[in-house]
């Protein structure tokens, strides 16, 4: 992934030149069995899986078909967020609640669809306002992956390509955003809510989503396949210490000595590898700072 490699499968160029020596039989060896020689990968094949694997490549397992109509429905929904967007006062919409924004949302895009005559079924028109109520007040395609408290993380490489991890396992999403400047629309609204901004001059940020879900983006030119983002979800219900020990995550006595650490105020330092629990710990730790204290975060 780092470097170009040499070789791969054990094949390495040159290598199938060189003789290998052949012991010569022993006259007590006359019954012994000889392993039979290993068949050698042919190099075609080879060739093609280290350019698979330098170029990252992900096959499209959509049919032609799906590909098209996906197309299609792309183009129609940027032809009537367009109308939405003309029909609509933006200032006007900012100072209505969630939802009330959402009902007027919904009425404008059910007319524009009966003036400009588009045919869809009901299904259809279901998922298309949801769609661009997502992408009005909300962060878009990624809205449906936000609301699910299995995922632990997003990791958004390009606007064709979304992959979440959940129990432990990284999965390719059919989630796509309509291009790469959508990406970046999205991007910038997730960084825009904590005074933050990202763009060619500043092309790496860091920001949180109002739940606490820790966001890396990564901006062309850094990002050469388009944006990058990355969302590190927390479940909703936090893990207390007392449901770590009925877990076995933690023995009581080890539970025992963190809570008096944190009654006591001593110092503690949490490492560890990605993944591996420290915010989960820190969330319990700080349980048992007494609420009348000034803590900083």
């Amino acid at each position: 992934m780092f470097g170009k490699r040499q070789s791969f499968g054990g094949n390495t160029p040159g290598a199938a030149e060189a003789p290998r020596p052949q012991a010569s039989p022993s006259p007590t060896s006359v019954g012994a069995v000889v392993p039979a020689a290993r068949s050698e990968v042919p190099k075609p094949v080879v060739d093609a899986a280290i350019n698979r694997l330098r170029n990252d490549e992900i096959v499209d397992v959509r049919s032609a078909e799906a590909i098209q109509r996906d197309k299609e429905y792309f183009q129609t929904k940027s032809a009537i967020f367009n109308a939405l967007i003309d029909s609509i006062d933006l200032s006007q919409l900012a100072t209505m609640d969630q939802e009330a924004a959402r009902e007027e949302i919904r009425d404008i895009v059910a007319e524009i669809i009966a003036l400009k005559s588009i045919v869809m079924s009901i299904s259809e028109q279901e998922d298309l306002l949801e769609d661009i109520c997502n992408d009005v007040l909300g962060y878009g395609p990624l809205e449906p992956l936000l609301a699910r408290d299995d995922i632990a993380d997003i990791m958004v490489n390009g606007s064709q390509k979304c992959y979440i991890e959940v129990g432990g396992k990284v999965k390719l999403t059919n989630v796509r955003f309509r291009d790469d400047s959508h990406l970046m629309n999205v991007c910038q609204r997730i960084v825009s809510q904590v005074g933050r901004r990202v763009d060619e001059s500043s092309p790496i940020c860091d920001a949180r989503l109002p739940d606490g879900s820790r966001v890396n983006v990564i901006a062309p030119p850094l990002a050469i396949d388009g944006a990058a983002l990355t969302i590190r979800k927390f479940k909703k219900d936090k893990l207390t210490l007392a449901q770590l020990v009925k877990y076995n995550s933690i023995s009581p006595e080890g539970a025992e000595v963190l809570r008096i650490l944190g009654r006591v105020r001593a110092n503690v330092l949490i490492s560890g590898g990605t993944g591996s629990g420290k915010t989960t710990l820190l969330n319990c730790l700080t349980a048992f700072i007494e609420k009348d204290e000034r803590v900083i975060t």
